[in-house]
């Protein structure tokens, strides 16, 4: 299962975040937290641009481009039938350094 994952997960990333840039929208970062016990469904993505000033500009965006991310995920064979639930967080790198000691594990809990 993790293997089918991970793979699903990496092509997803890369075909996304090309996707994302015919749109003018630069991802900087993308992070997946998944706890893999029996009891959780989900996955959650941490889409992170460079700045503030970046992530207002995507605000009116955010639904379409999740729909386009979970659309990757299907195409690449991501387990639907094991995580079904996929939740996003959108943030910019400038508020992890300003608010998280520049440290995206205090971001990511």
């Amino acid at each position: 299962m993790e293997e089918e994952y991970n793979k699903s997960i990496t092509i997803t990333d890369k075909e996304f975040i090309k996707w994302c840039s015919t749109f003018d929208i630069i991802i900087f970062k993308i992070h997946h937290v998944i706890t893999w016990e029996e009891w959780d469904d989900g996955i959650e993505v941490y889409i992170f641009v460079k700045t503030n000033s970046e992530l207002r500009k995507i605000e009116n965006r955010k639904s379409h481009i999740e729909s386009q991310y979970k659309k990757f995920l299907e195409a690449n064979n991501y387990p639907f039938n094991k995580f079904p639930n996929v939740n996003f967080d959108f943030d910019s790198d400038e508020n992890a350094v300003n608010h998280y000691e520049e440290n995206y594990f205090y971001r990511l809990r």
